[in-house]
C-alpha cells in the first residue's frame, strides 16, 4: 500500500513537472512568434532586406543577449518571402519552436 501511494505521488510530481516545462515552452514560443510577427510587419512596411534590418537593430540596441536573440528570430523571418503574411509567419515560427522544444522539428 505504501509503495502504491509513493508511486502515485511520484507520478503526480512528474506530471506537474512536465506541465511546467510545457507551460514554459508555450510561453517562450509565443514570445518568439509574436516577435517574428512584428518583424515581418516592419519588414513589409519599411521594405527592409536582411542587411538593412540587421544594421538598424545593431544601431538601436547595444550588444547583448537580447539583441542576439532578436537577430536569431529575425533571421528565421527573413528566409521567408516578404509577401508571406505576418500571421503565417507567426504560426510557422510558433509551430517550429514547439517542435524544436519537443525534439520533433523536421530537419530541412
Amino acid at each position: 500500500m505504501q509503495q502504491c501511494l509513493w508511486l502515485i505521488g511520484f507520478l503526480l510530481s512528474v506530471n506537474l513537472y512536465a506541465q511546467e516545462i510545457q507551460r514554459g515552452t508555450i510561453t517562450s514560443c509565443a514570445y518568439q512568434a509574436g516577435t517574428a510577427l512584428e518583424i515581418q510587419k516592419i519588414r513589409q512596411s519599411e521594405g527592409d532586406n536582411w542587411d538593412s534590418f540587421e544594421a538598424k537593430i545593431k544601431q538601436i540596441y547595444e550588444e547583448s543577449q537580447g539583441r542576439t536573440d532578436l537577430l536569431i528570430i529575425a533571421e528565421r523571418v527573413f528566409v521567408e518571402p516578404a509577401e508571406k503574411t505576418a500571421d503565417d509567419i507567426h504560426e510557422q515560427i510558433f509551430n517550429a519552436c514547439v517542435q524544436r522544444q519537443q525534439g520533433t522539428e523536421p530537419i530541412t
